[in-house]
């Protein structure tokens, strides 16, 4: 007997799929996978280059076996093997793309037999990397349960993300690939990539290289166009999309290392000098500005959009120069507010008249900040969801990445060894969710969880990212799970996260000490334990 399965209903534990898929139909009968081997990637279509390397990728996750040979995957013999995998895969295009703009360009329709024959119906090769990965899930123990089985998904959110920063700590090339292999197998689909910042500027510039010569920190501690080009195209094959940031005019202390460039920028800060802003009233300035982002839209003239920071200009900063008060005066500027909108319109009309950019911008915006968005520009949310209230009138599009609780950073410390908010637990990241506040007039694309690079470098990296960003992929991806599963379930479905992120090579941090993770059910009834349980968890070690 079948049951029909949606998420209005309890489902069974055996399903411990992350994130969960929207709705199932599945049957009562176990098979176990006998010919791991010879898996079998199928298709009435010929696989174009960038689907077979997305197959490649999988097949080494689901094999993790070197004597398994992908090109025999390939072939249509020795397709009657008992306990094997066979995979007949229907995509509505095979073209490739780099980003996806609605939820059902992600969706999926998933089949799997009680002979182990896997049909998979997808609109491009980003939802085939999604009904792959449940696949993988669903057959990780050598077995498949409540056969047969079909599975309908897609997700709630379009965007599902995390922020990286190369700035403060260089990233090598291949931890930006590893992080997105991480993305993949969590179904994040964005890697936001902040790349610049006041401490340097690892991305060589064509007009400008002095500003990443005088700025990188080692030799080779910088990016070049082919860099760019190869991430973009790595990404691209497992359905990530790169959102890369040049922040501005705040952050940009390592733009004006070089003698000819220094004028451009006034330090800032009483007590520590690495801090610095564009004079927003020199010619120079939107000279190499122009420069600049030339370069941004031809090294990624295959992303969606571009992020311009545009946050935390310092008003104190700018009264160092009295050159700037008597260009306000003359330009009827009257408040540093003013002068700020003055260089966004004059950065947005160098990227659309001078760069003839067509892609979209995203800006950091928090509750403080009331510049001026332009009707297609993205707004990046740094405040909390619930402050929404205060912008509940803008008709943006809106990223949200609330600071608290969804700063990976948080409560680590600064990069002075001084406090810097608190830190926010995996339980936080769960209880977090994306509903605005009614009235609120926007639209929500989804969620990004940032990792500031002041006390992160490729050593601490997947520790901090993971598994908190799991859990907010698991809550962008099906935000209704948490309402129809146990608290107990949800941790099983991380820990089994946990051991699969470590199988494949991931140091991730773990959730909870091995015991629990072996007795979800005892360890965590309910997501917040009574006094009693706290006073007992928190007591002093005995000396």
């Amino acid at each position: 007997m079948k049951l029909l399965l949606y998420f209005q209903f309890l489902f069974f534990i055996a399903f411990t799929i992350m994130p969960m898929p929207k709705q199932f139909e599945k049957g009562e009968k176990t098979v176990k996978i006998l010919q791991k081997c010879a898996i079998k990637f199928l298709s009435e279509q010929n696989f174009p280059d960038h689907v077979l390397q997305l197959l490649r990728h999988y097949h080494e996750l689901m094999t993790l076996d070197s004597e398994c040979k992908f090109e025999e995957s390939l072939q249509k013999k020795n397709l009657n093997l008992e306990g094997s995998l066979k995979f007949n895969i229907n995509l509505e295009s095979d073209e490739q793309i780099y980003w996806v703009n609605e939820t059902k360009q992600e969706a999926y329709r998933l089949e799997i037999d009680e002979n182990l024959n896997i049909n998979i119906n997808a609109p491009n090769h980003w939802a085939l990397a999604r009904a792959i990965d449940t696949v993988n899930q669903l057959t990780e123990n050598n077995e498949v349960v409540n056969l047969p089985l079909t599975i309908y998904d897609e997700p709630a959110y379009v965007y599902r993300g995390v922020m990286v920063d190369t700035a403060r700590h260089f990233l090598p090339l291949k931890t930006l690939e590893r992080t997105i292999d991480a993305l993949v197998i969590n179904k994040l689909n964005v890697l936001h990539w902040h790349i610049t910042d006041d401490e340097s500027f690892p991305l060589l510039l064509t007009n400008y290289s002095q500003i990443t010569n005088t700025s990188k920190f080692w030799d080779s501690a910088y990016f070049t166009k082919q860099d760019v080009s190869y991430i973009i195209e790595y990404a691209s094959i497992r359905g990530v999309q790169i959102i890369p940031e040049i922040d501005s005019p705040a952050h940009a202390q390592s733009w004006g290392r070089s003698p000819e460039l220094a004028e451009m920028i006034i330090t800032c800060g009483s007590t520590i000098k690495q801090y610095g802003q564009f004079d927003p009233t020199m010619d120079l300035t939107y000279e190499v500005l122009k420069s600049v982002m030339q370069d941004l839209n031809d090294m990624f003239a295959k992303v969606q959009f571009i992020h311009f920071g545009g946050d935390e200009a310092s008003n104190s900063c700018f009264d160092q120069r009295p050159s700037i008060k008597q260009f306000m005066t003359e330009h009827g500027i009257a408040t540093y507010f003013d002068l700020q909108v003055y260089y966004r319109q004059r950065q947005k009309d160098i990227w659309k008249n001078y760069v003839k950019s067509s892609k979209r911008v995203a800006y950091w915006y928090n509750k403080n900040d009331l510049l001026p968005a332009e009707d297609d520009d993205i707004i990046h949310w740094w405040g909390l969801t619930s402050q929404l209230i205060d912008v509940k009138n803008r008709k943006n599009d809106f990223i949200l990445s609330d600071s608290q609780p969804l700063y990976l950073n948080a409560g680590v410390g600064n990069a002075f060894g001084d406090s810097y908010n608190s830190y926010q637990t995996w339980k936080d990241f769960y209880k977090w969710s994306p509903q605005p506040p009614d009235g609120f007039q926007g639209n929500i694309l989804g969620g990004e969880a940032p990792l500031w690079g002041e006390t992160n470098n490729q050593n601490t990296h997947f520790q901090n990212m993971f598994l908190r960003s799991s859990i907010l992929g698991d809550t962008l991806w099906n935000p209704n799970s948490k309402q129809n599963e146990q608290f107990w379930e949800f941790t099983q479905r991380l820990s089994e996260m946990e051991d699969r992120m470590n199988k494949y090579g991931f140091p991730v941090s773990p959730f909870t000490h091995d015991y629990c993770k072996r007795h979800t059910k005892l360890c965590f009834p309910t997501l917040y334990a009574d006094q009693e349980d706290h006073n007992i968890i928190n007591q002093k070690p005995i000396e």
